[in-house]
Protein backbone atom coordinates (compact mmCIF):
# COMPACT_ATOMS: atom_id res chain seq x y z
CA UNK A 1 0.00 0.00 0.00
CA UNK A 2 1.26 3.04 -0.30
CA UNK A 3 2.11 5.37 2.05
CA UNK A 4 0.17 8.38 3.02
CA UNK A 5 1.31 11.87 2.13
CA UNK A 6 1.53 14.85 4.25
CA UNK A 7 -1.40 17.26 3.20
CA UNK A 8 -2.31 21.12 4.15
CA UNK A 9 -3.92 21.04 8.05
CA UNK A 10 -8.13 21.89 6.28
CA UNK A 11 -7.29 18.95 4.27
CA UNK A 12 -6.20 16.01 6.86
CA UNK A 13 -9.66 14.84 7.50
CA UNK A 14 -8.89 13.68 3.61
CA UNK A 15 -6.10 12.02 3.87
CA UNK A 16 -6.10 9.48 1.31
CA UNK A 17 -3.28 6.46 -0.14
CA UNK A 18 -2.29 8.06 -3.52
CA UNK A 19 -2.41 5.61 -6.63
CA UNK A 20 -0.30 6.42 -9.44
CA UNK A 21 -2.90 6.01 -12.18
CA UNK A 22 -5.67 8.50 -10.03
CA UNK A 23 -2.90 11.23 -9.01
CA UNK A 24 -3.77 13.81 -11.81
CA UNK A 25 -7.47 13.51 -11.32
CA UNK A 26 -7.12 13.18 -7.68
CA UNK A 27 -4.63 16.77 -7.83
CA UNK A 28 -7.60 18.15 -9.91
CA UNK A 29 -10.29 17.50 -7.29
CA UNK A 30 -8.18 18.49 -3.75
CA UNK A 31 -7.03 22.24 -6.24
CA UNK A 32 -10.91 22.47 -5.81
CA UNK A 33 -11.32 21.99 -2.19
CA UNK A 34 -9.06 24.24 -1.49
CA UNK A 35 -6.06 22.16 -0.61
CA UNK A 36 -3.40 23.82 -2.69
CA UNK A 37 -1.53 24.49 0.46
CA UNK A 38 0.92 21.45 0.44
CA UNK A 39 4.61 21.70 1.32
CA UNK A 40 5.62 18.63 -0.64
CA UNK A 41 9.22 16.39 0.48
CA UNK A 42 12.06 15.57 -1.69
CA UNK A 43 11.24 14.53 -4.33
CA UNK A 44 7.85 15.06 -4.74
CA UNK A 45 6.56 18.34 -6.27
CA UNK A 46 3.45 20.14 -5.30
CA UNK A 47 1.05 19.74 -8.47
CA UNK A 48 -2.39 21.45 -7.75
CA UNK A 49 -2.08 20.68 -3.82
CA UNK A 50 -1.28 17.05 -4.58
CA UNK A 51 2.67 15.29 -4.24
CA UNK A 52 3.21 13.47 -7.18
CA UNK A 53 6.55 11.89 -8.36
CA UNK A 54 6.84 13.45 -12.31
CA UNK A 55 8.69 10.67 -13.87
CA UNK A 56 6.44 7.94 -12.35
CA UNK A 57 5.54 5.47 -14.73
CA UNK A 58 1.70 4.24 -15.48
CA UNK A 59 1.12 0.08 -14.85
CA UNK A 60 1.54 -2.00 -17.53
CA UNK A 61 -1.50 -3.52 -19.25
CA UNK A 62 -3.16 -6.43 -17.93
CA UNK A 63 -5.60 -8.90 -19.29
CA UNK A 64 -8.63 -8.63 -16.48
CA UNK A 65 -11.46 -5.94 -17.96
CA UNK A 66 -9.74 -3.28 -16.70
CA UNK A 67 -7.62 -0.35 -18.01
CA UNK A 68 -4.61 -0.70 -16.27
CA UNK A 69 -2.74 1.45 -18.23
CA UNK A 70 -4.83 4.90 -18.05
CA UNK A 71 -5.18 4.73 -22.20
CA UNK A 72 -9.50 4.48 -21.83
CA UNK A 73 -8.75 1.55 -23.71
CA UNK A 74 -8.87 -1.83 -22.32
CA UNK A 75 -7.22 -5.23 -22.38
CA UNK A 76 -5.64 -4.04 -25.98
CA UNK A 77 -2.73 -6.00 -26.23
CA UNK A 78 -5.17 -8.73 -27.05
CA UNK A 79 -7.12 -8.05 -30.24
CA UNK A 80 -7.61 -11.99 -30.49
CA UNK A 81 -10.28 -11.94 -27.34
CA UNK A 82 -13.43 -13.18 -28.07
CA UNK A 83 -12.32 -15.12 -31.43
CA UNK A 84 -13.05 -18.63 -31.80
CA UNK A 85 -9.91 -20.97 -31.01
CA UNK A 86 -9.00 -24.68 -31.17
CA UNK A 87 -7.21 -26.79 -33.35
CA UNK A 88 -9.17 -29.65 -35.32
CA UNK A 89 -12.77 -28.14 -34.47
CA UNK A 90 -15.76 -28.72 -35.60
CA UNK A 91 -14.25 -32.35 -36.77
CA UNK A 92 -15.02 -35.55 -34.86
CA UNK A 93 -14.70 -35.39 -31.06
CA UNK A 94 -13.08 -31.66 -31.40
CA UNK A 95 -14.82 -28.73 -30.13
CA UNK A 96 -13.96 -25.08 -30.69
CA UNK A 97 -13.23 -22.50 -28.05
CA UNK A 98 -12.63 -18.52 -28.21
CA UNK A 99 -10.04 -16.33 -26.71
CA UNK A 100 -10.03 -15.27 -23.11
CA UNK A 101 -7.84 -13.99 -20.55
CA UNK A 102 -6.12 -16.26 -18.64
CA UNK A 103 -6.55 -16.20 -14.76
CA UNK A 104 -3.35 -14.64 -14.19
CA UNK A 105 -3.63 -11.84 -16.56
CA UNK A 106 -0.83 -12.17 -18.30
CA UNK A 107 -2.13 -13.82 -21.42
CA UNK A 108 -4.75 -15.26 -23.13
CA UNK A 109 -6.04 -18.80 -22.98
CA UNK A 110 -8.55 -20.86 -25.45
CA UNK A 111 -11.58 -21.51 -23.30
CA UNK A 112 -13.75 -24.57 -23.85
CA UNK A 113 -12.55 -26.06 -26.70
CA UNK A 114 -11.83 -29.85 -27.13
CA UNK A 115 -8.55 -30.38 -29.16
CA UNK A 116 -7.08 -33.82 -30.86
CA UNK A 117 -6.31 -36.58 -28.59
CA UNK A 118 -4.25 -40.38 -29.52
CA UNK A 119 -6.66 -42.58 -31.15
CA UNK A 120 -8.17 -45.10 -28.87
CA UNK A 121 -10.84 -48.15 -29.71
CA UNK A 122 -14.39 -46.10 -28.85
CA UNK A 123 -15.66 -45.77 -32.03
CA UNK A 124 -14.70 -42.04 -32.08
CA UNK A 125 -12.59 -39.99 -34.21
CA UNK A 126 -10.44 -38.69 -30.98
CA UNK A 127 -7.39 -37.67 -33.18
CA UNK A 128 -10.05 -35.46 -35.38
CA UNK A 129 -8.82 -36.52 -39.01
CA UNK A 130 -12.56 -37.73 -40.12
CA UNK A 131 -11.96 -40.97 -39.44
CA UNK A 132 -12.83 -42.97 -36.24
CA UNK A 133 -10.81 -45.65 -34.77
CA UNK A 134 -7.89 -45.67 -37.38
CA UNK A 135 -5.44 -46.29 -34.54
CA UNK A 136 -1.55 -46.71 -34.96
CA UNK A 137 -0.17 -50.22 -35.72
CA UNK A 138 -0.66 -53.02 -33.22
CA UNK A 139 2.49 -53.65 -31.27
CA UNK A 140 2.02 -56.67 -28.55
CA UNK A 141 1.00 -54.64 -25.24
CA UNK A 142 -2.16 -56.31 -24.68
CA UNK A 143 -3.84 -53.79 -26.21
CA UNK A 144 -6.06 -53.36 -28.96
CA UNK A 145 -4.17 -50.60 -30.79
CA UNK A 146 -4.93 -51.01 -34.58
CA UNK A 147 -8.71 -50.68 -33.36
CA UNK A 148 -9.83 -53.59 -34.97
CA UNK A 149 -11.35 -56.10 -31.82
CA UNK A 150 -8.03 -57.81 -32.29
CA UNK A 151 -5.25 -57.68 -29.92
CA UNK A 152 -1.50 -58.79 -30.46
CA UNK A 153 -2.89 -60.48 -33.44
CA UNK A 154 0.15 -61.87 -35.29
CA UNK A 155 2.48 -60.47 -33.13
CA UNK A 156 3.11 -62.82 -30.10
CA UNK A 157 7.07 -64.13 -29.62
CA UNK A 158 8.21 -67.24 -29.48
CA UNK A 159 10.55 -68.59 -26.81
CA UNK A 160 10.72 -73.08 -26.79
CA UNK A 161 13.67 -75.46 -25.32
CA UNK A 162 13.75 -79.27 -25.27
CA UNK A 163 14.02 -81.95 -22.71
CA UNK A 164 15.25 -85.43 -22.95
CA UNK A 165 12.53 -87.03 -21.05
CA UNK A 166 8.24 -86.24 -20.07
CA UNK A 167 7.35 -83.12 -18.75
CA UNK A 168 4.53 -81.34 -17.85
CA UNK A 169 3.39 -77.85 -17.44
CA UNK A 170 0.88 -75.66 -15.43
CA UNK A 171 -0.31 -72.33 -14.83
CA UNK A 172 -0.31 -70.09 -12.09
CA UNK A 173 -0.54 -66.80 -10.63
CA UNK A 174 2.27 -65.31 -12.56
CA UNK A 175 3.63 -67.62 -14.39
CA UNK A 176 4.45 -71.45 -14.82
CA UNK A 177 5.39 -74.69 -13.03
CA UNK A 178 6.95 -77.14 -15.06
CA UNK A 179 7.68 -80.46 -13.91
CA UNK A 180 9.63 -83.54 -15.51
CA UNK A 181 11.74 -86.29 -15.19
CA UNK A 182 15.78 -85.93 -15.07
CA UNK A 183 17.92 -89.09 -14.27
CA UNK A 184 15.90 -90.78 -10.99
CA UNK A 185 14.22 -87.57 -9.48
CA UNK A 186 11.15 -84.80 -10.67
CA UNK A 187 12.41 -81.59 -10.97
CA UNK A 188 9.92 -78.81 -10.65
CA UNK A 189 10.98 -75.41 -12.02
CA UNK A 190 8.72 -72.25 -12.15
CA UNK A 191 9.28 -69.66 -15.46
CA UNK A 192 7.38 -65.99 -15.35
CA UNK A 193 5.24 -65.10 -17.79
CA UNK A 194 8.12 -63.21 -20.06
CA UNK A 195 8.80 -67.29 -20.57
CA UNK A 196 12.35 -66.86 -18.16
CA UNK A 197 12.98 -69.18 -15.26
CA UNK A 198 12.63 -67.43 -12.07
CA UNK A 199 14.92 -69.41 -10.28
CA UNK A 200 12.31 -71.30 -7.71
CA UNK A 201 13.22 -75.43 -8.15
CA UNK A 202 12.73 -78.14 -6.16
CA UNK A 203 13.72 -81.68 -6.99
CA UNK A 204 12.30 -84.77 -5.49
CA UNK A 205 12.71 -88.84 -6.12
CA UNK A 206 10.99 -89.89 -8.39
CA UNK A 207 8.66 -92.07 -6.87
CA UNK A 208 8.93 -95.15 -9.82
CA UNK A 209 10.73 -95.68 -12.48
CA UNK A 210 7.65 -96.87 -14.85
CA UNK A 211 6.49 -93.95 -16.38
CA UNK A 212 4.77 -93.55 -19.59
CA UNK A 213 3.64 -89.80 -19.00
CA UNK A 214 3.21 -87.15 -16.73
CA UNK A 215 0.29 -84.87 -16.28
CA UNK A 216 -0.73 -81.92 -14.48
CA UNK A 217 -3.39 -79.37 -12.89
CA UNK A 218 -3.10 -76.37 -10.80
CA UNK A 219 -6.03 -74.26 -8.76
CA UNK A 220 -4.54 -70.83 -7.17
CA UNK A 221 -1.07 -72.09 -5.88
CA UNK A 222 -1.73 -75.52 -5.66
CA UNK A 223 -0.30 -78.20 -9.00
CA UNK A 224 -1.02 -81.55 -8.82
CA UNK A 225 1.38 -83.75 -10.98
CA UNK A 226 -0.02 -87.49 -11.49
CA UNK A 227 2.63 -89.77 -13.32
CA UNK A 228 3.52 -93.66 -13.66
CA UNK A 229 2.21 -96.63 -16.35
CA UNK A 230 0.96 -99.34 -14.58
CA UNK A 231 0.83 -97.91 -11.22
CA UNK A 232 0.20 -94.17 -10.67
CA UNK A 233 1.70 -91.76 -8.05
CA UNK A 234 0.57 -88.00 -7.66
CA UNK A 235 2.67 -85.43 -6.25
CA UNK A 236 1.41 -82.08 -4.48
CA UNK A 237 3.26 -78.74 -5.32
CA UNK A 238 2.76 -75.65 -3.35
CA UNK A 239 4.03 -72.63 -4.95
CA UNK A 240 5.27 -69.90 -2.73
CA UNK A 241 6.46 -65.74 -2.70
CA UNK A 242 8.80 -65.21 -5.60
CA UNK A 243 7.20 -68.34 -7.48
CA UNK A 244 9.02 -70.93 -5.57
CA UNK A 245 7.64 -74.62 -5.61
CA UNK A 246 8.03 -77.02 -2.69
CA UNK A 247 6.97 -80.88 -3.05
CA UNK A 248 4.89 -81.33 0.35
CA UNK A 249 3.32 -84.91 -0.34
CA UNK A 250 3.76 -87.87 -2.38
CA UNK A 251 1.26 -90.85 -2.72
CA UNK A 252 0.35 -93.73 -4.72
CA UNK A 253 -2.78 -95.34 -5.94
CA UNK A 254 -4.78 -97.75 -4.93
CA UNK A 255 -3.54 -101.31 -6.17
CA UNK A 256 -6.59 -101.13 -7.87
CA UNK A 257 -4.90 -99.25 -10.48
CA UNK A 258 -2.36 -101.78 -11.31
CA UNK A 259 -1.84 -103.43 -14.23
CA UNK A 260 0.08 -106.98 -14.61
CA UNK A 261 0.33 -106.98 -18.38
CA UNK A 262 0.67 -103.36 -20.24
CA UNK A 263 -2.45 -103.19 -22.38
CA UNK A 264 -1.63 -99.39 -23.44
CA UNK A 265 -4.19 -98.58 -21.25
CA UNK A 266 -2.23 -95.70 -19.43
CA UNK A 267 -0.31 -94.75 -22.52
CA UNK A 268 -1.48 -91.26 -24.10
CA UNK A 269 -4.18 -90.01 -25.50
CA UNK A 270 -5.74 -92.92 -22.89
CA UNK A 271 -3.98 -91.92 -20.17
CA UNK A 272 -5.66 -90.69 -16.63
CA UNK A 273 -5.49 -87.22 -15.42
CA UNK A 274 -5.48 -85.57 -12.25
CA UNK A 275 -7.72 -82.60 -11.47
CA UNK A 276 -7.23 -79.50 -8.73
CA UNK A 277 -10.79 -78.72 -8.71
CA UNK A 278 -12.45 -80.61 -7.92
CA UNK A 279 -9.33 -82.55 -6.54
CA UNK A 280 -9.40 -86.29 -7.82
CA UNK A 281 -7.57 -88.68 -10.18
CA UNK A 282 -9.59 -90.33 -12.92
CA UNK A 283 -8.96 -92.12 -16.07
CA UNK A 284 -9.80 -96.41 -17.05
CA UNK A 285 -8.59 -98.40 -14.45
CA UNK A 286 -8.33 -101.62 -17.05
CA UNK A 287 -9.57 -101.98 -20.94
CA UNK A 288 -13.15 -101.55 -19.73
CA UNK A 289 -13.62 -99.94 -16.30
CA UNK A 290 -13.45 -95.98 -16.04
CA UNK A 291 -12.84 -94.72 -12.98
CA UNK A 292 -12.29 -92.10 -10.57
CA UNK A 293 -10.58 -91.08 -6.96
CA UNK A 294 -11.79 -88.33 -5.32
CA UNK A 295 -9.29 -86.51 -2.69
CA UNK A 296 -8.67 -84.13 -0.23
CA UNK A 297 -8.52 -80.21 -0.77
CA UNK A 298 -5.58 -79.72 0.98
CA UNK A 299 -3.78 -83.30 1.32
CA UNK A 300 -3.75 -86.38 -1.14
CA UNK A 301 -5.55 -88.10 1.31
CA UNK A 302 -8.51 -90.16 -0.95
CA UNK A 303 -5.93 -91.44 -3.44
CA UNK A 304 -4.99 -94.30 -1.25
CA UNK A 305 -9.22 -95.57 -1.23
CA UNK A 306 -10.74 -98.55 -4.06
CA UNK A 307 -11.19 -96.34 -7.06
CA UNK A 308 -15.27 -95.49 -7.85
CA UNK A 309 -16.48 -97.12 -11.42
CA UNK A 310 -18.02 -94.35 -13.64
CA UNK A 311 -21.06 -95.56 -15.22
CA UNK A 312 -21.70 -94.67 -18.51
CA UNK A 313 -18.20 -94.27 -19.97
CA UNK A 314 -17.45 -96.69 -23.41
CA UNK A 315 -14.77 -98.98 -23.03
CA UNK A 316 -11.66 -97.39 -24.24
CA UNK A 317 -11.56 -94.42 -25.71
CA UNK A 318 -10.25 -91.15 -26.22
CA UNK A 319 -11.12 -88.86 -23.60
CA UNK A 320 -10.33 -85.41 -22.09
CA UNK A 321 -11.40 -83.42 -18.52
CA UNK A 322 -11.91 -80.11 -17.16
CA UNK A 323 -12.78 -79.62 -13.44
CA UNK A 324 -16.02 -81.80 -13.15
CA UNK A 325 -16.68 -81.97 -16.70
CA UNK A 326 -15.82 -84.60 -18.85
CA UNK A 327 -15.75 -85.83 -22.82
CA UNK A 328 -15.40 -88.76 -24.70
CA UNK A 329 -15.66 -90.17 -27.88
CA UNK A 330 -18.33 -92.94 -28.43
CA UNK A 331 -18.56 -94.27 -31.71
CA UNK A 332 -18.09 -91.33 -34.52
CA UNK A 333 -19.61 -88.76 -31.77
CA UNK A 334 -18.32 -86.98 -29.19
CA UNK A 335 -20.47 -86.78 -25.62
CA UNK A 336 -19.85 -84.28 -22.78
CA UNK A 337 -21.29 -85.08 -19.14
CA UNK A 338 -20.70 -83.69 -15.70
CA UNK A 339 -18.94 -86.44 -13.58
CA UNK A 340 -20.13 -86.45 -9.98
CA UNK A 341 -17.58 -88.12 -7.12
CA UNK A 342 -20.12 -91.27 -6.85
CA UNK A 343 -19.68 -92.02 -10.36
CA UNK A 344 -22.87 -90.72 -11.64
CA UNK A 345 -22.14 -88.91 -15.13
CA UNK A 346 -25.12 -86.06 -15.06
CA UNK A 347 -26.24 -85.00 -18.79
CA UNK A 348 -24.62 -87.49 -20.87
CA UNK A 349 -24.93 -85.55 -23.68
CA UNK A 350 -24.39 -85.77 -27.54
CA UNK A 351 -22.60 -82.69 -28.47
CA UNK A 352 -21.08 -83.42 -31.53
CA UNK A 353 -19.52 -85.46 -34.42
CA UNK A 354 -15.87 -85.94 -34.15
CA UNK A 355 -12.52 -87.25 -32.55
CA UNK A 356 -9.50 -86.51 -30.34
CA UNK A 357 -11.27 -84.39 -28.13
CA UNK A 358 -9.59 -81.05 -26.00
CA UNK A 359 -11.59 -79.20 -22.80
CA UNK A 360 -10.86 -76.37 -21.11
CA UNK A 361 -12.53 -73.69 -19.46
CA UNK A 362 -13.69 -70.51 -21.20
CA UNK A 363 -15.22 -67.07 -20.65
CA UNK A 364 -19.12 -69.07 -20.14
CA UNK A 365 -18.24 -72.74 -19.07
CA UNK A 366 -16.55 -75.71 -20.62
CA UNK A 367 -15.18 -75.30 -24.26
CA UNK A 368 -14.25 -78.16 -26.47
CA UNK A 369 -11.52 -78.43 -29.64
CA UNK A 370 -11.78 -81.59 -32.27
CA UNK A 371 -11.10 -83.04 -35.25
CA UNK A 372 -14.20 -83.16 -37.66
CA UNK A 373 -13.53 -84.15 -41.67
CA UNK A 374 -10.04 -83.56 -41.58
CA UNK A 375 -10.80 -80.03 -39.88
CA UNK A 376 -10.71 -78.49 -36.97
CA UNK A 377 -13.21 -77.12 -34.97
CA UNK A 378 -14.42 -75.41 -31.68
CA UNK A 379 -17.40 -75.35 -29.62
CA UNK A 380 -17.91 -73.36 -26.65
CA UNK A 381 -20.43 -74.26 -24.65
CA UNK A 382 -23.05 -73.42 -21.35
CA UNK A 383 -21.83 -75.28 -18.37
CA UNK A 384 -25.37 -76.80 -16.77
CA UNK A 385 -26.67 -77.88 -20.42
CA UNK A 386 -23.83 -78.61 -22.52
CA UNK A 387 -25.63 -76.50 -25.37
CA UNK A 388 -23.52 -74.11 -27.52
CA UNK A 389 -23.59 -70.86 -25.34
CA UNK A 390 -25.44 -68.21 -26.90
CA UNK A 391 -23.03 -65.85 -28.96
CA UNK A 392 -20.25 -67.88 -28.65
CA UNK A 393 -18.79 -70.52 -30.90
CA UNK A 394 -20.59 -73.72 -32.05
CA UNK A 395 -19.20 -76.21 -34.32
CA UNK A 396 -17.33 -73.51 -35.92
CA UNK A 397 -13.98 -74.41 -38.38
CA UNK A 398 -10.98 -73.09 -37.34
CA UNK A 399 -9.30 -72.57 -41.19
CA UNK A 400 -6.50 -70.14 -42.10
CA UNK A 401 -3.80 -70.77 -44.76
CA UNK A 402 -1.41 -71.36 -42.42
CA UNK A 403 -3.05 -74.02 -40.85
CA UNK A 404 -2.14 -77.16 -42.72
CA UNK A 405 -4.18 -80.58 -42.15
CA UNK A 406 -4.48 -80.81 -38.70
CA UNK A 407 -4.05 -83.77 -36.08
CA UNK A 408 -4.08 -85.16 -32.69
CA UNK A 409 -3.58 -84.85 -29.91
CA UNK A 410 -5.41 -81.37 -29.28
CA UNK A 411 -5.20 -79.17 -26.66
CA UNK A 412 -7.28 -76.10 -25.22
CA UNK A 413 -6.46 -72.83 -23.40
CA UNK A 414 -8.49 -69.84 -23.20
CA UNK A 415 -7.34 -66.28 -22.51
CA UNK A 416 -9.64 -64.04 -20.60
CA UNK A 417 -7.80 -60.60 -21.17
CA UNK A 418 -7.50 -60.95 -25.24
CA UNK A 419 -10.83 -63.42 -25.36
CA UNK A 420 -8.58 -65.73 -27.46
CA UNK A 421 -8.30 -69.54 -27.45
CA UNK A 422 -4.80 -71.28 -27.66
CA UNK A 423 -5.68 -74.11 -30.08
CA UNK A 424 -2.94 -77.16 -30.33
CA UNK A 425 -3.46 -79.40 -32.82
CA UNK A 426 -0.96 -81.87 -33.26
CA UNK A 427 2.42 -79.67 -33.96
CA UNK A 428 0.98 -76.70 -34.79
CA UNK A 429 -0.71 -74.44 -32.39
CA UNK A 430 -2.91 -71.45 -33.59
CA UNK A 431 -4.11 -68.15 -32.19
CA UNK A 432 -7.84 -67.81 -32.71
CA UNK A 433 -9.90 -64.49 -31.86
CA UNK A 434 -12.97 -63.66 -32.72
CA UNK A 435 -14.24 -62.33 -36.50
CA UNK A 436 -17.00 -60.76 -37.26
CA UNK A 437 -17.88 -64.38 -39.05
CA UNK A 438 -16.69 -66.74 -36.75
CA UNK A 439 -13.09 -67.47 -35.48
CA UNK A 440 -10.29 -65.47 -36.87
CA UNK A 441 -7.10 -67.32 -36.96
CA UNK A 442 -4.78 -64.02 -35.57
CA UNK A 443 -1.11 -66.59 -35.75
CA UNK A 444 -0.05 -70.34 -36.45
CA UNK A 445 3.19 -71.50 -34.90
CA UNK A 446 4.44 -74.56 -35.84
CA UNK A 447 6.67 -76.39 -33.02
CA UNK A 448 9.28 -78.45 -34.39
CA UNK A 449 11.41 -79.24 -31.19
CA UNK A 450 10.24 -83.17 -31.13
CA UNK A 451 12.01 -85.72 -33.28
CA UNK A 452 8.39 -87.64 -33.45
CA UNK A 453 4.79 -86.73 -33.54
CA UNK A 454 3.10 -85.59 -30.03
CA UNK A 455 1.41 -88.12 -28.34
CA UNK A 456 0.32 -86.12 -25.24
CA UNK A 457 -0.01 -82.08 -24.83
CA UNK A 458 -0.66 -79.50 -22.20
CA UNK A 459 -2.01 -76.09 -22.80
CA UNK A 460 -2.48 -73.27 -20.03
CA UNK A 461 -1.83 -69.67 -19.91
CA UNK A 462 -0.99 -66.92 -17.23
CA UNK A 463 -0.55 -63.21 -17.53
CA UNK A 464 -1.27 -63.30 -20.96
CA UNK A 465 1.45 -65.51 -22.29
CA UNK A 466 0.48 -68.99 -23.35
CA UNK A 467 2.85 -72.04 -22.52
CA UNK A 468 2.90 -75.68 -24.14
CA UNK A 469 4.46 -78.71 -23.33
CA UNK A 470 4.33 -81.68 -26.30
CA UNK A 471 5.40 -84.95 -25.24
CA UNK A 472 6.38 -87.80 -27.39
CA UNK A 473 6.06 -91.57 -26.77
CA UNK A 474 9.58 -92.38 -25.96
CA UNK A 475 9.64 -89.59 -23.50
CA UNK A 476 11.20 -86.21 -25.50
CA UNK A 477 9.41 -83.24 -24.49
CA UNK A 478 9.19 -79.71 -25.90
CA UNK A 479 8.47 -76.51 -24.07
CA UNK A 480 6.96 -73.57 -25.77
CA UNK A 481 6.06 -70.02 -24.65
CA UNK A 482 3.73 -67.60 -26.83
CA UNK A 483 3.58 -64.29 -25.28
CA UNK A 484 4.52 -60.63 -25.71
CA UNK A 485 8.11 -60.50 -24.85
Amino acid sequence: MSPRLPTHPSCARRAFPLPSIRALALAAWLALAGCGGVTCPEPLSNVDGVCLKLDQVADAELCDGVDNDGDTEIDESWPELGEPCGEGAGMGECVQGSWACAGDGAGVICEGAVGPVAEVCDGKDNDCDGTPDNGPDEVCDGEDNDCDGLIDEGLLSVKAEAFADHATVAAVEGGFVVARLVGDGIRVDTYDASGELSGGLDVVDSPTDDIAFLTSDSDGDRVLVALGQQAFHVLDIRVGAGLVPTVVDTQALHPDWRQGIDFGVYDPPFHPRVEASPPRFLGYRDLITFALNPFAEDSLAGLELAPTEAVGIPILTAFDTAGPFLVWEQGDNLHTGWLIDNGDVELDIDVARGNSPGMAFGKDGPALVYLQDRGLRLSELDGPTFQCAQGRFCNAAIESGDLKTPSGPTGLAYDDARDTWFVVAGLQLAVVGRGDDGPLVEQVQVLRALRDAPNRVDVVVSNGTAAVVHAEERGQSALTFLGCF
